[in-house]
């Protein structure tokens, strides 16, 4: 008896609704007719594009600073002497022409062979 109660209860709740939506007929979507001409409405003016004049440029200043917005001249700025660096060349790697795929996937495995297991090595490190 006191499973019924469950029971009943899950069919109430899933059962009942599932069927009465499948009961139902889904309704076609009916698009809406669309006219091949539109009419346009005739008592708007046309539309003109109007651009904006080019601005120009402030060339006539007829206003002076003040006297008190005046600063005294910056010093010149000397460039340091020029310094003249030799020129290196890159230290060929010891590994240059040894590596090939085959090797670097061989030691991928071995790798991970070679490991402890994954589940002594966290995923996420604990912050200390």
């Amino acid at each position: 008896m006191e499973n019924l109660i469950p029971l009943l209860l899950l069919l109430v709740l899933y059962l009942v609704p599932e069927l009465l939506k499948r009961r139902k007929n889904p309704k076609d979507y009916k698009y809406p007719d669309i006219p091949d001409n539109v009419p346009q409405p005739s008592h708007r003016p046309p539309i003109d594009i109007i651009s904006k004049p080019a601005s120009t440029p402030i060339t006539d200043v007829s206003m002076e600073a003040p006297k008190s917005w005046v600063t005294s001249p910056k010093p010149a700025i000397t460039m340091p002497a020029p310094v003249n660096v030799p020129h290196t060349t890159a230290a060929d790697s010891p590994w240059q022409g040894k590596l090939s795929p085959q090797l670097i996937q061989n030691g991928l495995i071995f790798s991970e062979i070679i490991q402890p297991p994954r589940a002594y090595r966290p995923i996420w490190r604990r912050p200390k």
